[in-house]
């Protein structure tokens, strides 16, 4: 008996752990080497969509805090890691970049050296979720 009520709690919690992600598990980000790594463009993805995206794989896939800075390297430009894309490279480092300006009251994925929290950049997967749904 014991055995069957294990298998059904991992039946039923199964599909709640995948749920949590939602459209962010659809991104497709790739380690470039060191702390960077790119986020490929989708069809429709724009800022925001990009920097959901890489604190997605900062905070899932790396295991890392929600206040880790992540700071944006290059802007829109061929990838690196997979041929005839776009993507937008970002980086655990703000080694070599400019200052961030920390007056700026609008987000973008043009700007080498901004620099957002994880937690802050994982709003914006919300928000995305929430205009999706309207």
């Amino acid at each position: 008996m014991r055995p069957l009520t294990l298998l059904l709690g991992l039946i039923l919690a199964a599909p709640l752990g995948a749920a949590t992600l939602g459209e962010e598990s659809g991104f497709e980000v790739n380690a470039l080497g060191g702390s960077d790594f790119e986020v490929l463009r989708q069809q429709q993805m724009g800022a925001t969509e990009m920097w959901c995206a890489a604190a997605s794989y900062v905070e899932v896939r790396q295991g890392l805090s929600e206040t880790t800075p992540i700071y944006l390297r290059r802007p829109l430009g061929p990838a690196q890691s997979a041929q005839g894309r776009r993507s937008v490279v970002f980086s655990l480092s703000n080694s070599g970049l400019p200052a961030d300006d920390l007056g700026r009251v609008s987000i973008n994925a043009d700007t080498p050296g901004m620099m957002m929290k994880s937690a802050a950049a994982r709003r914006f997967c919300r928000d995305a979720f929430t205009r999706s749904t309207k």
